[in-house]
């Protein structure tokens, strides 16, 4: 950015750089008035911009944070009570100071007992517990001191072999996706461009891996850029590779390199004595006891809202426990919807029942658009609740995007009879989950002898696919021939 503001200038300027480096002026060059003024429209642009979209981002950040901590601050605690103007900051600096207290709290036998009766209730509780488990794990490892998780930029050859992209470690693949394959594996997770939230988690062995020595955060650069934005250790890999240096020495210097950065910030860490250490002890000590528990009702929380709000306007007023409490019970729609389902059902078994689905059924397959989707549906929704249905039952794993390269999928079903007809080798349909939403991703006909059946469960490997590749299950076929 800065290259391209200097060669603006030195343009309006009629300047031009020769081979030595130095501006020198040439005829002819002078600008004319309107040129300038565009030049300096966007010199303007590009000192103002990422300024302007940095601040803007952090103060939207600071004010929301501030609105959703404010109410719960009692007026004679807060500043502004007693001051003629707001305080940006307060929020931010509240749940700083929270987090430190129940850091310093849980610190001692009353807190970390009362942390291990706040997990045993919140395990007991059906679906808050699974998701406890998951954003416990991650956050764990994330803020753990010796975890590499996303703190290694790396390249691989990715979608095939001679094409290369950026991706972040996220750990060295353990259990059962571990003995599998024949390499010692890392995974990998390779976002996606300009939104590097969202991506593939692949298995790839660790000699194919080759670490860059950049930052994590000039690689989220480059990603977001589109390779636009290049950091310095790019041009210094080009001139490396032209010289020819082997990429085992390289992988080796760079090891080496960040072993004896750890040795160094562990030694000055050791020495490191005081307050604002504890302090800091404790607020992630805080983090670690409060976020997980914090985004698993968080998250219910929302959810149940979201149903209440759907559902409440067809409960009739007299049926509404507010009307009789004086505060609001949620929950009402969830509620209202589960018996709903149970009366649905219970009047289908019968013949009437039965007369009344054929009937609407006959109806339907009357309109040309809503016959098209309703057939659809109603073949998904029987075939994932179907008994005797293995679709999204069984995790496998598969080589993707090439050959020793491996990703996680969910069994679907068996192929179409084109498709098998068409390809050389039986095939099963395999739902291929994007990294970390995996609503979103492919559909792939893979032969059936390449895709191994693993036994984590599906929750198991929905909490890997999201975490990518953080959370691990524990291997249960160790000791188990593969399945195929």
């Amino acid at each position: 950015m800065r290259q391209v503001f200097r060669e603006g200038l030195n343009r309006v300027a009629g300047k031009q750089s020769d081979k030595s480096g130095k501006q020198v002026r040439v005829k002819g060059l002078r600008s004319t008035f309107l040129e300038r003024v565009r030049y300096y429209f966007f010199a303007g642009i590009l000192v103002t911009a990422p300024l302007a979209i940095t601040f803007w981002l952090v103060w939207k950040f600071v004010t929301f944070v501030d609105s959703q901590v404010r109410p719960y601050i009692p007026a004679q605690w807060n500043p502004e009570t007693y001051l003629p103007f707001g305080l940006p900051g307060l929020g931010l600096i509240v749940i700083a100071l929270v987090l430190i207290l129940i850091g310093f709290m849980t610190a001692g036998f009353l807190g970390r007992f009362l942390t291990r009766v706040s997990e045993s209730v919140v395990k007991r509780l059906p679906l808050v517990r699974s998701l406890y488990s998951w954003v416990k794990q991650v956050i764990e490892t994330v803020l753990s001191q010796k975890s590499s998780a996303f703190r290694e930029v790396v390249l691989v050859e990715y979608p095939c072999r001679g094409s290369w992209a950026v991706g972040f470690i996220t750990g060295e693949t353990k259990g059962e996706v571990q003995e599998l394959t024949d390499d010692t594996v890392v995974n990998v997770f390779v976002p996606a461009t300009p939104n590097p939230t969202t991506g593939f988690l692949l298995f790839i062995p660790a000699q194919d891996v080759h670490h860059l020595d950049m930052s994590v955060e000039e690689g989220i650069k480059l990603v977001i850029s589109g390779g636009i934005v290049t950091p310095a250790v790019l041009k210094e890999l080009e001139e490396q590779k032209a010289e020819r240096e082997s990429r085992e020495a390289r992988n080796n210097r760079i090891k080496a390199k960040r072993e004896r950065k750890q040795k160094e910030e562990e030694s000055k860490r050791q020495h490191r004595s005081g307050l604002l250490v504890r302090l800091r002890n404790y607020f992630f000590a805080g983090m670690l006891i409060t976020a997980p528990i914090g985004i698993s009702i968080w998250l219910t929380w929302e959810v149940i809202l979201l149903i209440d709000a759907q559902v409440i306007a067809y409960v009739p007023l007299a049926w509404r426990p507010e009307n009789y409490l004086p505060f609001a019970v949620p929950g009402v729609g969830v509620v209202g919807i589960f018996l709903f389902l149970v009366i649905v059902g219970f009047f289908t078994a019968g013949i009437l029942g039965r007369t009344l689905i054929n009937l609407s059924e006959r109806l339907l397959d009357q309109m040309p658009v809503v016959r098209t989707l309703y057939g659809a549906l109603k073949q998904i929704m029987e075939t994932v609740f179907k008994q005797q249905s293995r679709a999204f039952s069984e995790v496998v794993l598969i080589e993707y995007p090439r050959k020793g390269s491996w990703a996680l999928g969910f069994y679907t079903g068996d192929s179409h009879e084109d498709i098998r007809e068409i390809s050389a080798e039986e095939s099963v349909n395999v739902f291929l989950p994007t990294t970390p939403n995996p609503t979103s991703g492919f559909l792939l006909f893979v032969p059936r002898k390449e895709a191994q059946i693993l036994s984590m469960t599906v929750e198991e490997g929905i909490k890997m696919v999201v975490s990518g590749g953080i959370v691990t299950p524990e291997n249960r076929a160790a000791g188990k021939p593969a399945k195929k």
